[in-house]
Protein backbone atom coordinates (compact mmCIF):
# COMPACT_ATOMS: atom_id res chain seq x y z
CA UNK A 1 0.00 0.00 0.00
CA UNK A 2 2.96 2.43 0.73
CA UNK A 3 3.70 4.52 -2.39
CA UNK A 4 6.04 7.18 -1.80
CA UNK A 5 5.70 10.68 -3.21
CA UNK A 6 8.58 9.27 -6.08
CA UNK A 7 6.25 6.89 -7.16
CA UNK A 8 3.21 9.04 -7.46
CA UNK A 9 4.05 11.88 -8.54
CA UNK A 10 0.27 12.66 -9.73
CA UNK A 11 -0.64 13.17 -6.24
CA UNK A 12 1.25 16.43 -6.38
CA UNK A 13 -1.43 18.55 -9.13
CA UNK A 14 -3.85 19.91 -8.00
CA UNK A 15 -5.79 19.27 -11.43
CA UNK A 16 -6.36 15.38 -10.16
CA UNK A 17 -8.57 16.53 -7.17
CA UNK A 18 -12.63 16.62 -7.84
CA UNK A 19 -13.13 17.18 -4.17
CA UNK A 20 -11.87 20.06 -2.33
CA UNK A 21 -11.61 21.17 1.54
CA UNK A 22 -10.48 24.31 3.60
CA UNK A 23 -8.21 24.13 6.44
CA UNK A 24 -7.10 26.57 8.93
CA UNK A 25 -3.83 27.18 10.79
CA UNK A 26 -4.13 27.76 14.24
CA UNK A 27 -1.67 28.69 16.68
CA UNK A 28 -1.86 25.51 18.70
CA UNK A 29 -0.86 23.62 15.57
CA UNK A 30 2.64 25.17 15.63
CA UNK A 31 5.57 23.42 16.48
CA UNK A 32 8.82 25.74 18.36
CA UNK A 33 10.05 26.44 14.72
CA UNK A 34 6.41 28.35 13.45
CA UNK A 35 6.08 25.05 11.01
CA UNK A 36 2.50 23.29 11.69
CA UNK A 37 2.82 19.88 13.00
CA UNK A 38 2.71 16.41 11.41
CA UNK A 39 -0.08 15.35 13.36
CA UNK A 40 -2.26 17.89 11.91
CA UNK A 41 -1.56 17.50 8.22
CA UNK A 42 -2.94 13.76 9.16
CA UNK A 43 -5.88 15.56 11.19
CA UNK A 44 -6.47 17.30 8.07
CA UNK A 45 -5.92 14.78 5.35
CA UNK A 46 -8.82 13.02 7.52
CA UNK A 47 -11.23 15.87 7.66
CA UNK A 48 -10.51 16.06 3.35
CA UNK A 49 -11.31 11.86 3.26
CA UNK A 50 -14.38 12.40 6.05
CA UNK A 51 -15.92 15.47 4.36
CA UNK A 52 -16.17 13.05 0.92
CA UNK A 53 -17.10 10.14 2.26
CA UNK A 54 -20.19 11.91 5.04
CA UNK A 55 -21.42 13.31 1.60
CA UNK A 56 -21.10 10.84 -0.47
CA UNK A 57 -20.95 7.59 1.31
CA UNK A 58 -22.93 7.97 4.67
CA UNK A 59 -26.19 8.36 3.16
CA UNK A 60 -26.25 5.36 0.90
CA UNK A 61 -25.07 2.69 3.67
CA UNK A 62 -27.58 1.37 6.08
CA UNK A 63 -27.91 2.42 9.93
CA UNK A 64 -25.39 0.92 11.79
CA UNK A 65 -22.59 0.29 8.86
CA UNK A 66 -19.51 2.60 9.11
CA UNK A 67 -16.78 3.55 6.54
CA UNK A 68 -13.32 2.97 8.96
CA UNK A 69 -9.85 3.71 7.61
CA UNK A 70 -7.63 0.64 7.21
CA UNK A 71 -4.41 2.18 6.10
CA UNK A 72 -2.83 5.50 5.78
CA UNK A 73 0.81 6.75 4.03
CA UNK A 74 1.70 10.12 4.39
CA UNK A 75 4.81 11.75 2.66
CA UNK A 76 5.84 15.32 3.66
CA UNK A 77 7.16 17.91 0.69
CA UNK A 78 7.38 21.08 2.02
CA UNK A 79 6.35 23.68 5.76
CA UNK A 80 2.98 24.87 6.49
CA UNK A 81 3.33 28.12 8.56
CA UNK A 82 0.70 30.34 10.15
CA UNK A 83 0.30 32.69 7.21
CA UNK A 84 -1.00 29.72 5.03
CA UNK A 85 -4.34 28.83 3.38
CA UNK A 86 -4.07 25.27 3.30
CA UNK A 87 -6.55 23.05 0.84
CA UNK A 88 -7.29 19.29 1.04
CA UNK A 89 -7.57 17.68 -2.51
CA UNK A 90 -9.42 14.31 -2.14
CA UNK A 91 -9.56 11.95 -4.95
CA UNK A 92 -10.97 8.35 -5.56
CA UNK A 93 -8.15 5.95 -6.79
CA UNK A 94 -9.79 3.20 -6.99
CA UNK A 95 -12.76 0.96 -5.92
CA UNK A 96 -11.69 -3.20 -5.02
CA UNK A 97 -14.52 -5.19 -4.10
CA UNK A 98 -14.19 -4.22 -0.48
CA UNK A 99 -12.31 -1.17 -0.67
CA UNK A 100 -12.01 2.74 -1.72
CA UNK A 101 -8.40 4.05 -2.30
CA UNK A 102 -8.05 7.70 -1.82
CA UNK A 103 -5.10 10.15 -2.85
CA UNK A 104 -5.15 13.06 -1.42
CA UNK A 105 -2.90 16.34 -1.69
CA UNK A 106 -1.99 19.42 0.91
CA UNK A 107 -1.59 22.22 -1.11
CA UNK A 108 -0.69 25.96 -0.22
CA UNK A 109 -1.65 27.81 -3.64
CA UNK A 110 -0.20 25.61 -6.09
CA UNK A 111 2.90 24.26 -3.50
CA UNK A 112 2.36 20.70 -2.76
CA UNK A 113 2.82 20.32 1.04
CA UNK A 114 1.93 16.74 1.28
CA UNK A 115 0.10 13.77 -0.37
CA UNK A 116 -1.13 10.65 1.37
CA UNK A 117 -2.60 7.00 -0.03
CA UNK A 118 -5.63 5.62 2.32
CA UNK A 119 -7.57 2.64 2.49
CA UNK A 120 -10.74 2.99 3.64
CA UNK A 121 -13.83 -0.18 3.99
CA UNK A 122 -17.41 0.03 4.95
CA UNK A 123 -17.35 -1.87 7.90
CA UNK A 124 -20.91 -4.26 8.73
CA UNK A 125 -22.15 -3.22 11.89
CA UNK A 126 -23.10 -6.90 13.00
CA UNK A 127 -19.94 -8.92 12.12
CA UNK A 128 -17.75 -5.63 12.51
CA UNK A 129 -16.00 -6.62 9.33
CA UNK A 130 -15.85 -4.95 5.71
CA UNK A 131 -18.20 -5.55 3.44
CA UNK A 132 -18.55 -5.24 -0.38
CA UNK A 133 -19.10 -2.39 -1.53
CA UNK A 134 -22.76 -2.15 -3.45
CA UNK A 135 -23.23 -0.98 -6.80
CA UNK A 136 -24.90 2.68 -5.81
CA UNK A 137 -22.15 2.78 -3.54
CA UNK A 138 -19.19 2.18 -5.94
CA UNK A 139 -21.03 4.61 -8.56
CA UNK A 140 -21.17 7.64 -5.97
CA UNK A 141 -17.61 7.08 -5.57
CA UNK A 142 -17.07 6.78 -9.35
CA UNK A 143 -17.95 10.32 -9.69
CA UNK A 144 -14.95 11.28 -7.61
CA UNK A 145 -12.37 9.58 -9.61
CA UNK A 146 -8.99 11.32 -10.35
CA UNK A 147 -9.24 13.56 -13.08
CA UNK A 148 -7.17 13.82 -16.17
CA UNK A 149 -3.98 14.67 -15.45
CA UNK A 150 -4.03 11.02 -13.58
CA UNK A 151 -5.85 8.52 -14.75
CA UNK A 152 -8.78 7.65 -12.58
CA UNK A 153 -7.99 3.77 -11.10
CA UNK A 154 -9.00 0.44 -11.54
CA UNK A 155 -12.82 -0.30 -10.53
CA UNK A 156 -12.90 -4.21 -10.25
Amino acid sequence: MKRTLAEEPRLAARALFPHWRSAVVRHADLDPNGHVTNSVFAAWLDDGRYALLSAILLPLIPPGDLPALAALSVDFAREVTFADAPEIGTAVLRLGARSIVMGQGLFVGDACAATAHSVTVVMDGRTRRARPLTIAERDALGRFAARSGGEAGDWS
